[in-house]
């Protein structure tokens, strides 16, 4: 530092010395740098050893919490995802981070459990609660892997119910159903721990019967599950019968996988329903082809329709004390690549499939159609008896078919009589009565076919507006031997006032024991055959005398 100073004496000032003051700014400087330097240290020092703290107290708190939620996420299975939740930690219970992984466990939960109603959805009948078929294959597949590793066989049963149709369509879809979750049940109760009772859908039921091992085994046990089917159940006012056809697959006798024992045991089952109501049958290996002409003629069923190949063919009906040609009965016939098909080959397809019913439609509009043609061509024509399948009897459209085609091709209503079989009517007997008075009271007239071969009740019997009964071919085979149920149905017809037709004479024995006890009307191979209309015509109608002269010696 430098600085003068003058003398303020005189009028000029005057310079009496200077001042000069020299520092050392070094030593300054560098004591300066070293408490900057001994500052940034500690500094850095409080620093690094907060980063640390932090450091630890993150790990501890955030780092690692966050890391076990991690593996945790890692091991959660998409099949079962609340069974490895996130951990939580005390610590963090209450904080962010608790709040997240709370969230995220319940999320979890909740998809557990939309996941497992999907899977009930995709693995249960909505309608019974009974496993379906994907989980019916899957636990086949277990059973086979456990019976293959233990050598042990197992019975699969295939449960179709007898005229379920006929239920569904005349009570209605609702009580449809409750029959089924009804039958579901039943078949729950009688199997219990020897296997599981699966629906495929509709009528159709499995039953997978691990712990029936032997052929002898699985009969001792479908016939105690037919005692319990047969039961009567009652829905509201209706008491229905029910009645099954089971088909049984044993492993690994009959397939060695799921969908070969489901596939055997149907076929048995179609083996079964062919052969009666309330029937069972083990699978052959010769049912197979069966089971392919089957499935052939379901096919050209459906064409038959459209290609106009069904024919009628008429059996002449006669007045026994008479002999004179009264009426008739329309015989369905098949014709195809130029040969007749007979009607036990291709109607028991069509009434499982449901095509009966078009089928008898046709065979409605056909009869009226030649009713008409007779009345033009000969002014003349005798009643035709049609046969009404049980089907087609619970079809709702059945009675207003009948009577728009009578309407449509003018004709008289008593010229047309409906054939029906007594199990069609105890089907459900109040529908029964109710279509059955429409129809008479139009003017057509009633049959009870097949009588006696089914368990209607004589009581009801009373009830049912029907104009004729007929003996069965069965019971008229035996006469004059065995007389009995012939003549207490023609007792029954007198006391009630009915027509009795006896059908099936094929000799004049049986002729001529029903003409001595007053049997009015017969049919059979022993008058004629079933003829086409052409020649049914040429002999019965377009002589206008309807006898059977050709036949010498009867009358």
């Amino acid at each position: 530092m430098y600085r003068p100073f003058y003398f303020e004496g005189t009028q000029k000032q005057q310079l009496i010395g200077t001042l000069t003051i020299f520092y050392d700014t070094q030593e300054l400087t560098n004591t300066l740098f070293s408490q900057l330097k001994l500052g940034f240290l500690a500094t850095l020092a409080r620093a690094l050893l907060l980063t640390l703290v932090l450091s630890v107290v993150f790990h501890r708190f955030l780092t690692q919490p966050i890391a076990r939620i991690s593996e945790a996420i890692d091991k959660i299975e998409p099949d079962s995802p609340d069974e490895n939740l996130l951990p939580m930690s005390n610590a963090h219970k209450d904080d962010e981070l608790g709040l997240v992984t709370s969230k995220f466990n319940q999320i979890l939960i909740q998809f557990s459990q939309t996941q497992s109603k999907l899977r009930k959805m995709a693995t249960r009948d909505p309608l019974t609660g009974l496993p379906n078929r994907t989980l019916l294959l899957e636990t086949i597949a277990v059973t086979i892997q456990r019976a293959r590793v233990h050598k042990r066989s197992f019975a699969l049963m295939f449960i179709d119910l007898d005229r379920f149709k006929n239920i569904n369509d005349s009570l209605g879809h609702a009580l449809g159903d409750q029959f089924l979750a009804r039958i579901a049940r039943i078949l729950e109760r009688v199997v219990g721990d020897k296997g599981t009772v699966s629906r495929l859908g509709g009528d159709e039921f499995v039953i997978l019967a691990d712990a029936v091992q032997s052929p002898d085994q699985a009969a001792d046990f479908v016939d105690k599950l037919l005692v319990q089917l047969n039961v009567p159940i009652q829905l509201n006012e209706h008491a229905i019968h029910p009645a099954a056809s089971i088909g049984i697959s044993i492993y690994p006798e009959d397939g060695n996988s799921a969908e070969d024992l489901i596939r055997h045991a149907d076929i048995a089952m179609y083996s079964a329903k062919a052969a009666g109501s309330n029937q069972w049958a083990f699978f052959k290996q010769q049912m197979t082809e069966r089971a392919a002409v089957r499935l052939r003629t379901e096919a050209s069923l459906h064409d038959a329709l459209k290609n106009n190949e069904f024919l009628l063919y008429f059996q002449p009906k006669l007045d026994l004390q008479t002999g004179k040609v009264i009426a008739c009965e329309a015989l369905i016939r098949w014709q195809k690549d130029g040969r007749l098909i007979s009607p036990m080959s291709f109607i028991p397809v069509a009434e499982e499939t449901g095509i009966i019913i078009p089928i008898g439609r046709w065979v409605i509009e056909q009869s009226c159609k030649t009713l008409r043609e007779w009345q033009k061509k000969y002014n003349y024509a005798i009643p035709i008896a049609i046969n009404v399948a049980s089907q087609q009897f619970a079809d709702a459209s059945l009675v207003s078919d009948i009577k728009q085609m009578a309407l449509r091709y003018q004709i008289q209503p008593d010229l047309l009589e409906i054939e029906i079989t007594e199990t069609s009517l105890m089907n459900d007997i109040e529908q029964a009565i109710n279509k059955l008075e429409q129809l008479k009271s139009a003017g057509f007239g009633i049959a009870v076919d097949d009588f006696g071969t089914g368990y209607s009740s004589l009581s009801y019997l009373r009830h049912l507006p029907i104009t004729t009964m007929k003996i069965d071919r069965c019971f008229v085979s035996d006469l004059p031997c065995d007389s009995a149920i012939a003549s207490t149905i023609l007792m029954l017809g007198k006391q009630l006032n009915l027509t009795i037709v006896a059908e099936g004479i094929e000799n004049e024995l049986q002729l001529d024991w029903l003409k001595e006890n007053r049997c009015q009307i017969g049919q059979g191979f022993y008058f004629s055959q079933p003829l086409p209309q052409a020649d049914f015509e040429a002999l019965y109608i377009s002589s206008q005398t309807a006898s059977l002269a050709h036949i010498d010696g009867k009358w």
